[in-house]
């Protein structure tokens, strides 16, 4: 599998805490040495379809991957086999947490 890393991904997991920047590179590590369909089975990615989200720029599908408890990049696919890391949200969790 291919991976392409956008300046956004690549800034956000620059300005991360030390703990989120390496795991982003353990997450990479691990991506590149995956199949296009192996993400989907990997119990520690939990790659799941973003459902009514698409790519502002390509029209493409987004998904999430897993970086940390608390963090998760979103990704689109390409044609072909690539995977397009898009942005990273380090503070996931509190989207979902009621206030």
């Amino acid at each position: 599998m291919r991976i392409e890393i956008r300046p956004a991904f690549d800034e956000a997991v620059m300005a991360a805490e030390p703990a989120v920047r390496k795991a982003a590179a353990k997450m990479l590590v691990l991506l590149q040495s995956l199949e296009l369909v192996d993400p989907w089975k990997h119990p520690g990615l939990n790659f799941e379809k973003l459902h009514g989200m698409i790519e502002p720029d390509t029209g493409h599908q987004l998904y999430s991957l897993r970086v940390t408890a608390s963090a998760r990049a979103v990704t689109c696919l390409l044609s072909g086999s690539t995977l397009v890391l898009i942005s990273l949200h380090v503070q996931h969790d509190k989207a979902y947490r009621k206030r």
